[in-house]
């Protein structure tokens, strides 16, 4: 599956490699925009919205800035990826969110890939380079595992999502969902609450519920201000990437969620509510319109974004929560019936062969210590 190249956008040809007869070449830029990697990215089964010109966009306003290798073949976009990368005084620290997106059909082609994953993080000299695969694609930590990427660092990721497949419509999802939860969407819209879709207008609305949510979590919110909502919709606007909903009582908002939406999956990305109304159950009317709106429109899957690991174990193998988890908002939304997916598992890479020989010892000991523990 390919998508036609046009090297605009500052691109480079930085190497070539011949495979069955074919020429694959390799292009790398820092240029923010380019619509054929978005394109690309929209109509692969392998792109999410962490490797897009929108995301990056979003995280300029951290100080990131980005370098993008994108892979050809008969001048059509195979592949690529996209490292946001930022320098402090002791070094550079880059990463790559679900990428790289690399072409599967072609087992040579990964590797390649791989291979210059390391080449770009040694040209950059970063100090240490983050991977976190694609969804589905075990091809390809496989592939950088065998080049010296260290596997099992958390570094704080989430290793576990929650996936609701559209593809029979809504209403196989909402059997699956519990039955108190059911009968709660039932009661939120005979007790008034009203659900709208927003526009730009009503992000510090949002941005204000989501601050409510931080406070009553106590954790910083992420993003830190409302300057990154507004970044990230004038980045994914344009390409219908981002969408808005609000869950209002009496014309007041109370809650809301903003989605992006990203080739054939609709992800719910950011929640917000004020801690008031919760008698009239304005999160789990959302929640069901969000899904009910996402299948009618014709997506595969709904993804929650993330999930506790654990929960996610105890969902698959079909145990009851403990109440502490099912009080929380991981618990919240396993009420409504989607599957755990176990993500890709994070790669640390470091270009100095001696901090990457030892860092791997400690792995090695510290993976041997959990297993005697275990036991």
């Amino acid at each position: 599956m390919g998508f036609k190249f046009e090297p605009s956008c500052g691109y480079e040809r930085l190497h070539d490699w011949v495979f069955e007869g074919q020429t694959a070449s390799a292009w790398v830029t820092r240029g923010g925009k380019d619509s054929c990697w978005d394109n690309f990215l929209l109509q692969h089964p392998l792109g999410q919205f962490q490797q897009s010109t929108i995301w990056a966009r979003l995280k300029e306003l951290d100080g990131w800035k980005l370098v993008r290798v994108v892979l050809t073949l008969s001048d059509q976009i195979v592949g690529g990826f996209q490292i946001l990368h930022r320098f402090r005084w002791w070094g550079g620290i880059g990463y790559i969110s679900r990428g790289p997106v690399a072409p599967v059909q072609y087992p040579e082609l990964v590797n390649f890939t791989a291979e210059l994953v390391r080449k770009i993080c040694e040209n950059e000299r970063l100090l240490a380079l983050v991977v976190q695969p694609p969804d589905c694609c075990p091809l390809m930590a496989a592939s950088l595992a065998r080049r010296g990427f260290i596997p099992g660092m958390s570094l704080g990721v989430y290793r576990a999502t929650l996936i609701f497949d559209l593809r029979a419509g809504f209403a196989p999802v909402y059997l699956r969902m519990a039955r108190q939860t059911r009968r709660k969407i039932r009661q939120a819209v005979s007790r008034g609450i009203r659900i709208r879709e927003g526009g730009r207008q009503d992000l510090e609305v949002f941005f204000d519920l989501m601050l409510s949510t931080c406070r009553r979590q106590r954790v910083e919110p992420n993003p830190p201000d409302v300057r990154h909502l507004f970044a990230l919709w004038d980045a994914a606007r344009p390409l219908e990437c981002i969408r808005l909903f609000l869950a209002e009582y009496q014309g007041k908002p109370v809650c809301g969620i903003t989605c992006i939406p990203f080739g054939k999956t609709f992800t719910l990305w950011k929640r917000g509510w004020d801690g008031t109304e919760a008698k009239r159950h304005p999160n789990d009317l959302i929640t069901s319109e969000v899904l009910k709106i996402a299948a009618r429109e014709g997506y595969d899957f709904c993804d929650y974004s993330e999930f506790d690991e654990q929960m996610a174990l105890a969902v698959e193998e079909g145990e009851p929560l403990t109440a502490g988890q099912a009080c929380s908002r991981h618990g919240f939304i396993a009420h409504f019936g989607g599957k755990p997916r176990f993500l890709a598992q994070v790669l640390l890479y470091l270009p100095n062969p001696y901090l990457r020989s030892v860092t791997f010892t400690l792995y090695r000991w510290m993976t041997v210590l959990r297993s005697g523990l275990r036991l």
